[in-house]
């Protein structure tokens, strides 16, 4: 990109330099053209003759004459080629102008429309997640309940089972305390 613009750059300037020097060398040659072909008239032309011809002069003829001559020089045309080449690109660089604006326009409405796309998908998918987090939290309240009613199960079944152990060693105790009372000399607990 930077290389494109130096280029464009130097020619530019190229150009600006080249642009006086082409109707200069147009000027002198036509000049040196119109200077040896009067002087050849002058020299093979009297003056009474002269006399005569200035007197008859058409203007429009001799401009006319003038225009088709091909000695005259082009850079009178060119001031005019050139204020049309700037016209030119005056009008072209007004046109970029509104397009690249159009463009803007349209970049930003089809932004716009895009981002409001996008928010109504993200509000879409926010509520389907809202859906599937009660559906999940509801089967994980349920998951939570049956737990919580598991343990409550296994821990009443800890405390039967305890209970049913200590009345277990209870009943055995007792038991050795009557076989102990009723047989003295023999001790259970050999």
């Amino acid at each position: 990109m930077k290389k494109k613009i130096i280029f464009g750059s130097l020619l530019a300037v190229f150009l600006m330099m080249m642009l006086p020097s082409v109707p200069a060398v147009e000027y002198n040659t036509a000049a040196e053209a119109n200077e040896t072909r009067i002087l050849d008239e002058l020299q093979n032309i009297d003056l009474e003759e002269l006399k005569v011809k200035i007197q008859n002069i058409d203007i429009k003829s001799f401009k006319e004459e003038l225009k088709n001559d091909p000695a005259l020089p082009q850079c009178f045309a060119i001031p005019y080629a050139i204020i049309a080449l700037i016209i030119l690109c005056v009008i072209f660089g007004v046109l970029g102008a509104i397009g690249v604006t159009v463009g803007l326009i349209l970049s930003v409405i089809i932004s716009l429309i895009v981002g409001v796309l996008g928010a109504i998908g993200a509000i879409v998918v926010l509520i389907i997640k809202i859906v599937i987090a009660l559906i999940t939290g509801s089967i994980v309240i349920i998951g939570k309940i049956a737990s919580l009613i598991l343990g409550i199960i296994v821990t009443i079944m800890g405390k039967l089972s305890n209970l049913f152990v200590v009345t277990i060693g209870v009943i055995l105790d007792i038991l050795r305390l009557i076989y102990d009372a009723i047989f003295p000399g023999f001790s259970s607990a050999a």
